[in-house]
C-alpha cells in the first residue's frame, strides 16, 4: 500500500469482452512473446494471465493489475479506488478467518500495493516454490470475487489512509507538481489525486466500496503477469481452477477513461511556484497521449541524450559550467496524456538564481531541436536502455511490475517492442522528435525555493511513566510451526564452506571467492574498502565523502565519460559509496567481463584523476544535499538521537555529521587535502566477496597482482563501539511545517549479538514489531487507533561487542502525539507483564527459520550474510550455530530475557512535529 506514485508509466483500462467463464485461448504469437518467452492466456470469462517463465530465477512473482483506478472514482467519493485497496489487503480470506497479510507474512511473501490514476496494482514476490504459488492464486481469486467488506473493515482502514495522505500532503514537491499535471497534459481530472480528500474520503459509504468492488474487480477487468521460475503446466492448471470459472458480471466491463471536450484543463497558466525542502527547477513539455513503441523509445533515449551521462547535452552546458548541481529527465506516460520532465538543482534557491536558472534551462533545452546529436551519442543512449532492460529482466519482482504498467498504457508488449525500437532508431529520427517536443511546444514551468531551515525548539519532559492497563493486543494467528532442520542448517553450511576460497592480501583484505553459477548468469561483488582508525580519522568524516564521490570522474589512463562508456559497454553496474570509514563498493557484471572490470576498478581506486572540475561538481552537489535536509522531520529526528545518544565528539567517524557541521568542513576542503587523504588512507583494506560463476584460480591471480603491491600509509584499525547507557526521557522537537511527524525511540543493553538474551530478544521483536502491519505495534497503532500508518521495531546487536538497541520508529499526525506515547508504553508494558503467547513464539521461530534458515536462502540472502562472516572472519558454521540455539530457546527464556532487558521507563523518545501544545 505504498502511496508513491509512478513516475514513469501510469495507466490504460482496456476494454475486453465478457463471453462468459471455461476454457482459455493462447496468444504468443506476435514477436515479443516469441522472443521473451511470453505467454498469455485469454480465459472465456474475459480473465488474461501472462506467464514469463525463467527456469535459472529463484524468486517468483505475481503482480495482479486491475484497469481501474482513481479516474473510476465517483463524483464526490475521491480516494475510493485506493481506500478498497488497503480493504484488500486487510479483510479475511482464510477458513480461519485471518487476514491476508497475516498470511503473506506468515509464508514470507513480500506484497505491496499501488493504487494510480487508471490502474491498481498488487504486487507479492517470494523465494520460488509451487506450492506457495498455488496458494497464492487461490487467495487472489477469492479477494476477486469473494470479499466481505464491513462498515468495520472501512472504520479501521480510513484512519490509516488519513495518515498515508498526511505524509503525502508533506511532500510539497509532490503537491505542486498535482497541480502541473492538468495543466500540462491538458486534462482536468488529474487534478484530483489518487489518495482523495479528506472531506470526500470520510463521506464514503459502505455501500460506495461495495459497488465499486463489484464494478471494477472481475476477471474481464484484469491482467495477472507470472514470473520468474515456476512449474507452467500446474501453474496453468491453477489459474484455470481458480479464475477461470470465476463468473463475470452480466453487465459488460467497465469502459477506459476517455478525456471528454469539457474536461480539458482551461487553465493557461504556465508557470508555478513552490516552496519545500530541495530548491528546484523543472519544465514540463506536454506529449501526445497516443503511444507507440517508436515514440517510447524515443523518449527513452532523449532521456539518455539529456541527462544519462557525465557528457549528456544538459550536464556538460549546466552542471560542468556550474550553473546548476545536478539535472534530470525523464517522460511520464499517462492513459490519457503525458509530459516530459526536465529538471535542474540550483547552487542557490534564491528567487534571482531560480528565475535564471529556468531561463537557461529553457533556452538549452529548446535549442536540442537544431543542435545535431552524434552517431556516439545515440549510440550510449541505447546502449543504457538495452543494459537497463537486462537489468529489469534479471529480476523477477521488477520484470512483473514493469509488464503490468505497460499493460496498464495499452499493452505489456510494449515495452519489449520499444527495447527492439530504441536499438533500430536513427538520428533523423530522434533529431525530428526533439525538434516536435521542445519546439513546437511551450512547457510548464516549476520552481521550488528551498525552505528556510526549520526553526525547530527542543523540549525536554520530564519522563511521564505511562498506564499499563490496556487491553491486551489481540494475539498473533495460531499454525503449526515448521519442522526444525538443524542437520540442514549443518550441511548447508558445509557445503557453503567448501565452495569459497579464502585468503588474505598484505593481511589487510580478507578476500572470499565463491565461483558459485547465479541465476542471473551474472558475477555479483561488494567490497567494502576501509580506511583509518578512529583518532586518524577524526575531523575527516566529510574530506572522506567528497573524496569517495570524486572516484567516479575516472582515473589517469580513463576520464569520466571514458570511464562511464567503458563500464556501460561491459554492462556492468557499479556504485561507489563513502560511509563512515569506509568506502562501499558494489557491482554486478556478466561473467565473461570480470577480469577487465577489475583492471578498470582498481585502476581508478589506485591512480583516481581527481580532477578540480569534478572537485567542483562534488562540493556543490554534497552542498545541495546538506542544505536540503534541515527542514525535514525525519532529519531533525535523526540528528536530535545522534546528539542526545553518541558518547563520540563533533568530528568523531563514529558520529553522523550535522547539517551545519558538514556544510562548514565541505568550505574548508581543498583539492590537494583529497588528494592527499586519498594518497595516504586508500590501499587494499577491507572485506571483498565476489560470488557467480567465474574462473576463481585466474581471479586470485589477478586480485594479488593488483592489490599485492598497494598499501595505505595509514593503517586500518575498526573504531571501537562499546556499549553506552541511554538516558531516559522525552523530547519534542518542535517544526515550522509538516503535515506528519517522526517519533524515534530507543533502548539500549549490553548484549552481543550471539548472547541468548539478544537472540530471545530477536524472536520478540517480531512479535513486537517487526511487520508495519502484523504485529503488537502495528495492531494497536496502525490498525486498531489509526495513530500511525508506518510503525515499526527493529532488534539490532553488535558481533563484535556487547552492544544491542531497541529501536522503534513511527510516523503520525501531531495532534495524536500524547496517543502514539501512550500506546507505545503500554504495548510495552504488556509485553514485560505478559511475555509472548505460545501462538506468537511459534509465529516467530518459523519467521525466523524463513529468513535465516540457510538451506532455504536464496543466493542474494546467503551472500549478504557472507558479508558480515567475512568482516568477522568467521565461515558459515556461525550462523548455523545461531540457527541451531535459536531452535533450541523455549518460550519460558524468551519471556524471561524480555523481562530482564524490557523497561518502558527507559525509553528515551524523540518526537518531531508541529504540534506546540504542551504534552
Amino acid at each position: 500500500m505504498n502511496p508513491t506514485r509512478s513516475t514513469l508509466i501510469a495507466c490504460l483500462i482496456l476494454t475486453l469482452v465478457n463471453v462468459g467463464s471455461g476454457h482459455a485461448t493462447e496468444n504468443n504469437t506476435n514477436s515479443a512473446a516469441e522472443k521473451y518467452g511470453a505467454i498469455e492466456r485469454r480465459f472465456e470469462n474475459g480473465f488474461r494471465a501472462l506467464l514469463v517463465p525463467d527456469t535459472k530465477a529463484e524468486k517468483t512473482a505475481v503482480t495482479l493489475v486491475y484497469f481501474s483506478g482513481s479516474l473510476a472514482d465517483p463524483e464526490g467519493k475521491s480516494g475510493l479506488a485506493h481506500l478498497l485497496e488497503h480493504l484488500l489487503f486487510n479483510a479475511p480470506t482464510t477458513p480461519d478467518n485471518h487476514s491476508l497479510v497475516s498470511e503473506l507474512a506468515r509464508r514470507n511473501i513480500a506484497y505491496n500495493g499501488n493504487t494510480h490514476f487508471d490502474r491498481t496494482i498488487y504486487h507479492t514476490a517470494f523465494s520460488s516454490d509451487q506450492p506457495t504459488l498455488n496458494w497464492l492464486l487461490e487467495q487472489e481469486a477469492l479477494r476477486m470475487h469473494k470479499l466481505t467488506i464491513t462498515e468495520t473493515d472501512i472504520a479501521r482502514e480510513l484512519p490509516v489512509v488519513l495518515r498515508e495522505k498526511e505524509l503525502g500532503d508533506s511532500n510539497h514537491r509532490q503537491k505542486l507538481a498535482q497541480q502541473i499535471l492538468p495543466v500540462v497534459t491538458r486534462f482536468a481530472p488529474y487534478v484530483r489525486p489518487p489518495i482523495g480528500n479528506e472531506a470526500e474520503l470520510r463521506g464514503i459509504a459502505i455501500e460506495d466500496v461495495r459497488a465499486f468492488y463489484r464494478t471494477h474487480y472481475r476477471p474481464d477487468n484484469a491482467l495477472l503477469i507470472i514470473t520468474g521460475r515456476f512449474d507452467v503446466a500446474e501453474t496453468w492448471k491453477q489459474l484455470a481452477t481458480h479464475f477461470g470459472e470465476i463468473k463475470s458480471p452480466k453487465v459488460g466491463p467497465p469502459l477506459a477513461f476517455q478525456a471528454a471536450s469539457g474536461q480539458e484543463s482551461s487553465d493557461l497558466q504556465r508557470s508555478f511556484r513552490g516552496e519545500g525542502d530541495v530548491a528546484s527547477v523543472s519544465l514540463f513539455y506536454p506529449l501526445r497521449h497516443s503511444f507507440d513503441a517508436k515514440h517510447v523509445a524515443a523518449m527513452g533515449l532523449l532521456s539518455g541524450l539529456l541527462a544519462g551521462s557525465p557528457a549528456s547535452r544538459l550536464h556538460e552546458s549546466l552542471v560542468s559550467t556550474g550553473q546548476a548541481a545536478s539535472v534530470s529527465a525523464m517522460p511520464l506516460l499517462l492513459r490519457n496524456a503525458g509530459a516530459f520532465e526536465v529538471t535542474a538543482l540550483p547552487l542557490s534557491a534564491d528567487n534571482e538564481a531560480l528565475e535564471q536558472l529556468q531561463h537557461t534551462l529553457a533556452q538549452q533545452v529548446h535549442s536540442l531541436g537544431d543542435t545535431v546529436f552524434t552517431e556516439t551519442e545515440l549510440e550510449r543512449a541505447k546502449n543504457l536502455i538495452r543494459n537497463e532492460a537486462l537489468h529489469v529482466q534479471s529480476q523477477a519482482a521488477a520484470f512483473g511490475y514493469r509488464l503490468a504498467e505497460f499493460a496498464s498504457l495499452g499493452n505489456w508488449r510494449l515495452w519489449f517492442e520499444s527495447i527492439d525500437a530504441a536499438q533500430e532508431m536513427s538520428l533523423p529520427e530522434i533529431q525530428q522528435t526533439a525538434k516536435t517536443l521542445f519546439q513546437q511546444g511551450l512547457p510548464v514551468a516549476q520552481l521550488m525555493s528551498s525552505r528556510h531551515p526549520a526553526s525547530v525548539t527542543p523540549r525536554k519532559e520530564a519522563l511521564v511513566p505511562q498506564a499499563t492497563s490496556a487491553e491486551p493486543s489481540a494475539s498473533a494467528p495460531a499454525h503449526l510451526p515448521e519442522t526444525v532442520t538443524p542437520a540442514a542448517n549443518d550441511a548447508t553450511a558445509a557445503a557453503i564452506n567448501a565452495q569459497i576460497e579464502r585468503f588474505s592480501i598484505n593481511e589487510s583484505l580478507a578476500v572470499a571467492l565463491w565461483p558459485k553459477p547465479i541465476t542471473t548468469g551474472r558475477v555479483q561483488g561488494q567490497w567494502n574498502l576501509r580506511m583509518g582508525t578512529a583518532n586518524s580519522m577524526l575531523g575527516k568524516r566529510m574530506l572522506a565523502d567528497l573524496t569517495g564521490s570524486l572516484l567516479a570522474h575516472g582515473s589517469a589512463s580513463l576520464d569520466r565519460q571514458q570511464l562511464f562508456d567503458r563500464l556501460v559497454g561491459l554492462d556492468a553496474h557499479l556504485s561507489m559509496t563513502p560511509m563512515e570509514d569506509r568506502l562501499a563498493i558494489r557491482f554486478d557484471l556478466p561473467a565473461k567481463s570480470l577480469l577487465e572490470f577489475l583492471d578498470v576498478l582498481i585502476d581508478v581506486l589506485r591512480h583516481p584523476a581527481l580532477p578540480e572540475q569534478g572537485f567542483k561538481e562534488i562540493g556543490n552537489q554534497l552542498r545541495v544535499a546538506y542544505q536540503s535536509l534541515g527542514a525535514k522531520p525525519q532529519v531533525v529526528a535523526e540528528q536530535a538521537l545522534t546528539a542526545l545518544t553518541s558518547p563520540y565528539p563533533v568530528g568523531d567517524i563514529r558520529r553522523e555529521p550535522g547539517t551545519a557541521e558538514a556544510l562548514a568542513a565541505l568550505e574548508r576542503i581543498e583539492l590537494n587535502d583529497v588528494k592527499a587523504f586519498h594518497a595516504d588512507y586508500y590501499g587494499a583494506n577491507g572485506e571483498l566477496l565476489l560470488s557467480g560463476e567465474f574462473d576463481a584460480n585466474a581471479t586470485r591471480r589477478q586480485l594479488e597482482s593488483l592489490l599485492g603491491p598497494w598499501r595505505s600509509k595509514q593503517t586500518y584499525q575498526r573504531p571501537p563501539l562499546p556499549y553506552t547507557a541511554l538516558a531516559p526521557g522525552r523530547h519534542v522537537m518542535t517544526v515550522a511545517d509538516g503535515a506528519h511527524g517522526i517519533y524515534t525511540a530507543q533502548l539500549r543493553q549490553p548484549l552481543q549479538a550471539d548472547e541468548t538474551d539478544a537472540l530471545a530478544l530477536m524472536l520478540a521483536n517480531v512479535a513486537l514489531g517487526e511487520d508495519a502491519i502484523q504485529s503488537r505495534l502495528g495492531r494497536r497503532l496502525r490498525q486498531q487507533e489509526g495513530i500511525s500508518y508506518g510503525v515499526a521495531s527493529k532488534m539490532s546487536a553488535s558481533a563484535f561487542e556487547p552492544r544491542a538497541t531497541l529501536t522503534i520508529s513511527a510516523t503520525y499526525a501531531p495532534a495524536l502525539r500524547q496517543q502514539l506515547a501512550k500506546a507505545v508504553h503500554e504495548e510495552l508494558a504488556l509485553l514485560v507483564k505478559d511475555g509472548l503467547s505460545a501462538a506468537e513464539f511459534d509465529s516467530a521461530k518459523e519467521n525466523w527459520r524463513h529468513r535465516n534458515d540457510l538451506s532455504k536462502l536464496d543466493h542474494d540472502k546467503l551472500f549478504g550474510k557472507l558479508n558480515l562472516l567475512l568482516r568477522l572472519r568467521r565461515d558459515m558454521r556461525y550462523y548455523a550455530d545461531i540457527n541451531a540455539r535459536v531452535e533450541a530457546l523455549t518460550l519460558a527464556q524468551v519471556n524471561a530475557a524480555i523481562a530482564r532487558h524490557i523497561n518502558p521507563d527507559q525509553l528515551l523518545e524523540v518526537f518531531v512535529d508541529t504540534n506546540n501544545e504542551a504534552p
